[in-house]
């Protein structure tokens, strides 16, 4: 299948109006929780949206690069002999390279697409982890209930990223402990990245707008990016809303 059939189907119209308005609910429904769980506490609140934001970005750049990497690996796009040749040969090293883009793009969104400012860089270490722990989960459940073996290999590796996130060759049991009690506060997260990839693929693979045969992680990550467009769109109406009311303060006070 061409890029340009894939860039078709998923640029339909109506098909991707809907999907837009179905991650728009999602996201108004994961404030909403958010909302009821801190309970009126303004810097808790603005804490916690950007932790759940924090944890998409990491999640859906994931999805998006591994997807990537499945695609090619199973030659589902158009190219020639001679590059999966050289695919072939550096597969193990392509993967890591997979990964490491994921992270750069998580930099970009979150540093300039949309600044997150309240989270800490501690906060965002223990976000990532949360992530790896979220693509296996994702894993075992296409391995288990869709009975598709075709991402063993990748499952292994972030087994071993997980645990090299807990356990270092200089780290104690003071840090081992710190990076557990980070993971378990910051938990809930995990649960509403999860409840988010649930409803997206609830609706987007009943409706056929995401494409099983393209691979689920892949097809989950295309959804997340509508959520993550929402969340830009909203971050930015609210900046320019704020600075509407600066300029007309500043008159009236003229």
């Amino acid at each position: 299948m061409t890029l340009e059939k894939y860039l078709d189907h998923y640029l339909a119209m109506p098909d991707v109006l809907y999907m837009a308005v179905v991650a728009l609910v999602v996201l108004v429904v994961m404030h909403g929780i958010i909302i009821m769980a801190c309970r009126g506490d303004k810097a808790k609140l603005l804490l916690n949206f950007e932790m759940y934001y924090e944890m998409l970005y990491s999640a859906t750049a994931m999805l998006f690069f591994i997807g990537l990497y499945f695609l090619v690996t199973y030659r589902y796009f158009d190219v020639s002999e001679s590059f999966y040749k050289m695919w072939n040969e550096y597969e193990d090293l392509l993967l890591l390279l997979a990964i490491v883009l994921s992270i750069v793009l998580i930099n970009i969104i979150d540093t300039i697409i949309v600044p997150l400012r309240t989270i800490t860089g501690e906060h965002k270490a223990t976000l990532r982890i949360l992530a790896m722990m979220y693509m296996l989960i994702i894993f075992a459940y296409i391995k288990f209930i869709y009975e598709d073996n075709n991402y063993d290999a990748i499952i292994s590796y972030f087994i071993i990223m997980v645990i090299g996130r807990f356990v270092y060759f200089d780290a104690s049991f003071k840090d081992f402990w710190n990076i557990i009690k980070g993971v378990w506060l910051t938990m809930p997260m995990l649960f509403l990245a999860l409840a988010t990839s649930g409803i997206l693929a609830w609706y987007g693979f009943g409706s056929e707008y995401l494409l099983k045969k393209n691979g689920v992680v892949l097809s989950l990550g295309i959804a997340h990016l509508f959520v993550i467009i929402a969340i830009s769109i909203a971050h930015h109406v609210e900046r320019l809303t704020l600075k509407t009311k600066r300029r007309q303060t500043r008159k009236k006070r003229r």
